[in-house]
């Protein structure tokens, strides 16, 4: 661990405002130290800080104690997850994917097949969510690629993004993907 000092016509100011000897080319005797430049907003105007090793004391055995700690952080909302609508949901798994199609009947479904990596995707997303919000009546289902790479390869996808419709007893109506190699749809 080191300890932060402050160089200023030739003396160390300490961080509780001690002053200690400074040696050679402003180090403290007998530490390594490297110097970094104040800013002007500093209360150390035009001087320098000094970074020096901190002299560490043996602890008394019967003064120290295990300590735990737990840290816990709030998940924090994935690109994908955001603004989601009541119709759209993510695809767990092919077998969710399958039942999904089954279960919507004549409904039209719009899958979006995308990967958290790719800026399209993710630029595309608010609007899809707004078609959505403007669509109730369609189910728009979402198949993260990077999770479920061997379906998106079985389903020919591989180019992202990429969409399918769906609608009951016809099956496939269309795919396309969204990006500037591939013109055609399909």
């Amino acid at each position: 661990m080191a300890q932060a000092v402050a160089v200023k016509g030739g003396s160390v100011v300490l961080p509780c405002g001690n002053r200690g000897a400074v040696g050679l080319f402003g180090r403290r005797r007998g530490a390594v130290a490297s110097a970094v430049r104040i800013g002007r907003k500093s209360a150390f105007l035009g001087g320098r800080l000094a970074i020096v090793p901190k002299r560490s004391r043996p602890v008394p055995r019967n003064l120290v104690a295990p300590v735990q700690m737990n840290l816990a952080f709030p998940k924090a909302t994935k690109w994908w997850e955001k603004g989601l609508q009541p119709n759209m949901r993510e695809v767990e798994s092919a077998q969710d994917l399958v039942d999904s199609l089954t279960n919507a009947g004549d409904k039209l479904v719009v899958v979006d097949f995308f990967s958290p990596g790719c800026g399209g995707c993710r630029a595309l997303h608010p609007k899809i969510c707004q078609i959505a919000e403007q669509n109730p009546d369609v189910l728009f289902l979402q198949v993260n690629y990077e999770e479920h790479k061997s379906m998106c390869y079985s389903l020919h996808v591989h180019v992202l993004p990429f969409f399918r419709f769906y609608r009951g007893a016809q099956g496939r109506l269309c795919s396309f993907s969204c990006t500037n190699a591939t013109d055609a749809i399909t």
